[in-house]
């Protein structure tokens, strides 16, 4: 099956990128002061007495911290968009859907100031795709007529910054824009000449089986009379 680009959607990418070292240095520092406690002796922790009440603490706040570390360097480079010959493929982290081309309206590109409405972000939302190194960039906006689900659930597992602040339409916010919005009117229109093909593929079949059903009725009738 013909298939475009995977296109990575910078809205994880970019989201998931931020404070990822800060993490990873918090993990370290948290093992190594749950070393510390261990190998170093007694007498250095006399001024501070309550850090050993910690100790069982340490380790496995250091390991979560560790995880979603890691967990945030995969999530930034897992998720992208792909159109194919049946459909447009959006994946995330934890999650894939897929939407037909007979869903689609129409695509059009427009900016994400354009797109999102403040008073429906997050601070931390608002703050990443509408602060003026962002906002002014461009994203190709597809316009649904129907979705394959309810909007509640993909939100809840793609996230509010690929929807519209309408819930109309799907914001992907990709590098070359333009080569996606190239690739997904190439293969709606590809699509359509498939769709259309095949319906008049099944008008022309229609009229044959009925002229088979009018040839076959008078014969079957004919020997009902002679028995």
């Amino acid at each position: 099956m013909d298939t475009g680009k995977k296109h990575p959607l910078l809205v994880y990418r970019l989201r998931y990128r931020r404070y990822r070292g800060l993490y990873f240095i918090v993990a370290i520092v948290l093992f190594a002061l749950y070393g510390a406690l261990h190998l170093l002796p007694p007498e250095t922790w006399a001024t501070v007495p309550w850090i050993n009440d910690l100790d069982w603490l340490l380790l496995p706040v250091g390991a979560g911290v560790l995880l979603y570390a890691v967990f945030r360097l995969l999530a930034a480079s897992i998720p992208y968009v792909q159109c194919s010959e049946r459909n447009i493929k959006i994946q995330a982290p934890l999650y894939q859907v897929v939407f037909s081309y007979k869903r689609v309206r129409e695509t059009r590109p427009n900016t994400l100031f354009h797109m999102f409405e403040k008073s429906k972000l997050s601070r931390g939302a608002r703050n990443f795709v509408l602060s003026d190194q962002y906002g002014g960039h461009t994203a190709v906006v597809i316009e649904m007529n129907s979705w394959p689900m309810s909007v509640r659930v993909m939100r809840f597992w793609l996230g509010n910054l690929v929807f519209s602040a309408d819930k109309r339409a799907l914001v992907l916010w990709v590098e070359e824009w333009m080569t996606l919005n190239r690739e997904l009117s190439d293969f709606k229109d590809r699509w359509r000449e498939r769709e259309h093909e095949r319906k008049r593929q099944a008008q022309i079949g229609a009229p044959s089986a009925n002229l088979y059903q009018e040839v076959t009725q008078p014969q079957s009738q004919k020997k009902k009379k002679k028995k």
